[in-house]
């Protein structure tokens, strides 16, 4: 097992962080996140805010964690992200509490398992337990082929030491997810008939065993042959397999039926289409009946068998035609026209859409989210929400407010500046917008003349979202008086601004 560095130590030379009673350490600036993170090989960090009532629930479990695990020497620390705004905005914190685990200074998985203090702490342990393994002998190697579900060796002459380390170093940074090796022994590459080196073979129990790569040690290029190929060519998507089609980095094809019968004929159909577009496409079997809310996601109806395609990069959904049935002349048509940007991605676009012409905060739809938020004349600050979540619904009356003091200000005929809402459940954003929604609400301000795009990660209070334009606006002309702002359920009655004018008189 790796030695553990408890930064206690490294720590009394350079700073000194706080510690709850119960072990978990709070970070309160960016030189004491950088130390504590470089500073330890394993670390679990809560990213929160106070008011999340999610992170409220999660406090004693993750503070019983941390008291367990200090005896493993595996830390547990927090950060309050309505403080240090820049270290969650760098790790693109999208909701609370996200729990990121870092290994030797670098994000490494995200926890999305049990917020128990008992999940915690055994997902934890098991992260401790090293996956790297010198490979001596041809037994040891094919032990290790039957006991891990993906083993990623390479095969490398013993005084490449270049080879050795960067092999090394991107074991560290995939050990969550892979098992890892190394062979140097010329005899034994032989004998796995390995014929040049470097060399890097992936072991699995699916497909075809084993896919091989032949080249120099390049990590990026490691790092994906690794991971396309840690997913069958053509098989059925579960919520616990999700995440790996994610990380594998390619457009996934989705076939839907609602029949064993009809996943059989599918897999008939699409298995030379998955061979000819392997490594461009990940396709999978979804069931129908099971997953109907993907379905809808994707913009399929509820007609049977369907094809869509998801990128994750760009967030663009594309539903091959239902009309007709599926063949694979059109299929392959249809995935031509994604590779070579040919196809059109679906648009979901709220149609009943009541406006008034003096709503204090404007209602978006993916339809005409081009002309109101990226509206280059004006400065337009989007909340994206969730009819369902709690957060948005927290947050809704703090926002209306806001959009009414905008409006008694003149802020968009004087300041340029617009307060707008989308439901994101029922409207998409665009790909022009160069983003996609992670999580509820989503709040950006788009800048005027360069449609710059400013995440808003300050607390949602109406001082905060002020305080926030005051300082953002193009203009530079929006400075309302955060002292004379209405207090909670209050109407503003004249434009704060006003009373910062007659200050100035008075001086």
């Amino acid at each position: 097992m790796k030695s553990f560095i408890w930064s206690a130590i490294a720590l009394l030379a350079t700073t000194v962080v706080s510690s709850t009673a119960t072990g978990v350490v709070i970070l309160n600036t960016m030189e004491e996140f950088n130390n504590t993170i470089n500073s330890n090989e394993l670390v679990l960090l809560k990213f929160f805010a106070p008011w999340c009532t999610h992170c409220k629930a999660l406090k004693p479990e993750y503070e019983k964690a941390a008291t367990d695990l200090q005896s493993d020497k595996i830390m547990l620390a927090e950060v309050d992200c309505t403080l240090d705004h820049g270290i969650c905005v760098k790790y693109n914190v999208q909701g609370y509490p996200t729990m990121q685990i870092f290994r030797n200074g670098r994000p490494s998985n995200i926890y999305n398992s049990d917020r128990t203090s008992n999940s915690i702490a055994k997902y934890m342990r098991a992260l401790s337990v090293s996956g790297f393994s010198t490979i001596n002998t041809m037994k040891q190697l094919e032990e290790l082929q039957e006991k891990e579900d993906l083993l990623a060796v390479a095969y490398l002459s013993p005084e490449d030491q270049i080879s050795l380390d960067t092999w090394k170093s991107l074991s560290d940074k995939l050990i969550d997810d892979f098992a890892f090796g190394v062979v140097t022994d010329k005899s034994l590459m032989q004998a796995a008939q390995i014929k040049s080196s470097p060399s890097v073979v992936l072991y699995k129990h699916f497909d075809h065993l084993q896919d091989v790569y032949t080249g120099s040690i390049e990590p990026e290029i490691i790092e994906d042959f690794i991971k396309v190929n840690a997913v069958p060519l053509l098989a059925s998507i579960e919520s616990h397999t999700f995440m790996d089609y994610v990380d594998a980095g390619r457009p996934l094809a989705y076939v839907f039926s609602d029949s064993k019968e009809m996943q059989t004929q599918m897999h008939q159909l699409f298995w030379p289409v998955a061979q000819k577009y392997r490594g461009i496409f990940s396709f999978v079997h979804i069931d129908a009946s099971q997953y109907a809310s993907q379905a809808n996601f994707l913009s399929l109806n509820s007609t049977w068998p369907a094809l869509a395609v998801h990128n994750f990069k760009s967030g663009a959904r594309f539903p091959l035609d239902q009309s007709k049935p599926i063949n694979e002349q059109d299929v392959v048509s249809f995935l031509d026209g994604i590779v070579h940007g040919q196809a059109i991605p679906a648009l979901k676009s709220q149609t009943f859409l009541v406006r008034k012409p003096d709503d204090a905060v404007k209602a978006v739809t993916g339809k005409d989210f081009e002309e109101i938020v990226m509206d280059k004349s004006k400065d337009v600050l989007l909340e994206i929400y969730a009819p369902w979540c709690s957060h948005s619904q927290s947050l809704a009356p703090i926002y209306q407010q806001l959009g009414e003091v905008m409006q008694v200000s003149n802020a968009e005929k004087n300041h340029g500046v617009v307060i707008a809402k989308m439901d994101g459940t029922i409207n998409d954003v665009p790909l022009s917008a160069g983003f996609s929604v992670k999580g509820y609400p989503t709040i950006k301000l788009f800048k005027a003349d360069t449609n710059t795009i400013v995440d808003y990660t300050g607390q949602r209070t109406l001082h905060d979202f002020v305080k926030f334009l005051n300082e953002q606006s193009s203009k530079q002309t929006l400075k309302l008086d955060l002292t004379s702002l209405p207090k909670s359920g209050e109407k503003m009655v004249e434009p704060p601004e006003q009373a910062v004018n007659e200050k100035h008189d008075e001086l």
